[in-house]
């Protein structure tokens, strides 16, 4: 399986909201705390799906696998008052079955949050009665979408309340991913060309942050690579706004912990690794305020 969206994060997740990101009034900090660990990573499906829920227990949930040095730590997070149950299952090998399996979870409650090696993981807010619907898309080789029709494709779906997961190929199959919760949202996305200069491009994500759009990533398309950016409709999230926070990047998963601990007392996300223009990589945070829903959250290895 490959994700055909180009994720420039090496850590982008969420989907399970805390409630208001919040704001203390001085501009750079907010109310919900994020708390990261790092752990060995588990080889096996089996020992996998057994760390994940430990973890879950105990109101972390999966981040992804940053690798420093040839070797990869499992990083979590705990922002939100809850508990997480997760399953990891076969990868399916054809689309179709593919769609058949995150549908089947859906309806028990578990969403799609990652895929790799290891299986298929999904992840339920233990005890939450919310389910997920997911749909798939025909599309087209990575690249081959003008920006102009993603755009009206995607924010008509999203009226609908029917958000982007991911773009996937299997077997040769291009298709979308598209997913609905049974809570009412509806998401809306933008692109813009790539900025000049490191600083111009924070200024442009604070800007889009500003208007309540967070960034999604870079994508490939028929007439460039574009940033993306992705916003919630809903009424609830009327002033909700994004600033990001770029940093020298660390050398190992203890110092990433390190540092995301730092900024997540301050209630700054981790966004991931970002390759800023003028070939500098930075590790990036952003900030949410007035914000509820999967948008707010600290993002997972295949962006939810």
């Amino acid at each position: 399986m490959v994700v055909c969206l180009a994720a420039v994060l090496a850590a982008c997740g969420g989907g399970d909201d805390a409630g208001d990101g919040g704001d203390t009034g001085n501009g750079g900090t907010g109310s919900r705390v994020h708390r990261y660990v790092e752990l060995a990573t588990a080889s096996t499906a089996a020992n996998f799906q057994a760390q994940l829920n430990v973890q879950g227990a105990l109101g972390y949930r999966y981040v992804g696998l940053p690798g420093y040095g040839g070797a990869s730590r499992s990083l979590f997070v705990n922002d939100a008052s809850v508990a997480y149950t997760y399953e990891v299952l076969v990868s399916p090998t054809t689309a179709t079955a593919f769609v058949a399996q995150v549908t089947a979870q859906g309806v028990r409650g578990f969403r799609l949050a990652s895929y790799d090696d290891r299986g298929v993981v999904y992840r339920k807010v233990t005890n939450s009665t919310e389910t997920f619907t997911y749909e798939a898309v025909d599309s087209v080789p990575h690249g081959g979408l003008p920006s102009g029709t993603y755009v009206a494709t995607v924010n008509a779906r999203g009226a609908a309340g029917w958000r982007l997961h991911s773009e996937l190929v299997m077997g040769g199959v291009y298709f979308d991913l598209y997913e609905k919760s049974s809570t009412p949202a509806t998401y809306a996305v933008r692109v813009e060309e790539v900025a000049a200069t490191e600083s111009s491009q924070m200024a442009r994500f604070d800007v889009n942050g500003q208007a309540g759009y967070r960034m999604r990533g870079i994508h490939v398309f028929a007439d460039g690579n574009l940033w993306v950016f992705e916003a919630s409709t809903t009424a609830a999230n009327a002033k909700a706004t994004f600033r990001y926070f770029a940093y020298p990047l660390v050398t190992s998963a203890a110092e990433l912990v390190t540092q995301a601990n730092t900024q997540g007392a301050s209630g700054r996300g981790l966004e991931g690794q970002l390759n800023l223009p003028g070939g500098v990589a930075r590790d990036l945070y952003f900030l949410a305020t007035d914000c509820s829903g999967v948008l707010c959250d600290v993002r997972g290895p295949s962006g939810q």
